[in-house]
């Protein structure tokens, strides 16, 4: 299975990996460095755990490790067509 090419900020997305399943919002997509000192896209996802906020970093290379998915995106949001055009501007680079 293959990672969504495009990711946008307000999708409801759902990733699967060895510590569990966790379902929520992509709320950011921040440039940081990882390990090794590259710095490459990472996306900010929150979700709930017992009832608080939490929100978590992902790799966009990591993505495709684990069992990625977005499960919801609304079309008619404009300012996530913007935000897809520059995540894919970002990826072409």
């Amino acid at each position: 299975m293959t990672a969504p090419k495009t990711i946008l900020i307000g999708d409801r997305v759902r990733y699967e990996s060895a510590a569990g399943t966790i379902r929520g919002e992509v709320v950011d997509v921040v440039h940081d460095m990882n390990a090794a000192g590259n710095v490459i896209p990472w996306i900010v996802i929150e979700h709930v755990i017992d009832g608080r906020p939490i929100r978590t970093r992902l790799a966009d290379t990591a993505l495709v490790m684990m069992k990625f998915k977005v499960i919801f995106r609304d079309c008619f949001n404009y300012e996530a067509a913007a935000e897809r055009y520059a995540y894919e501007r970002m990826m072409e680079m």
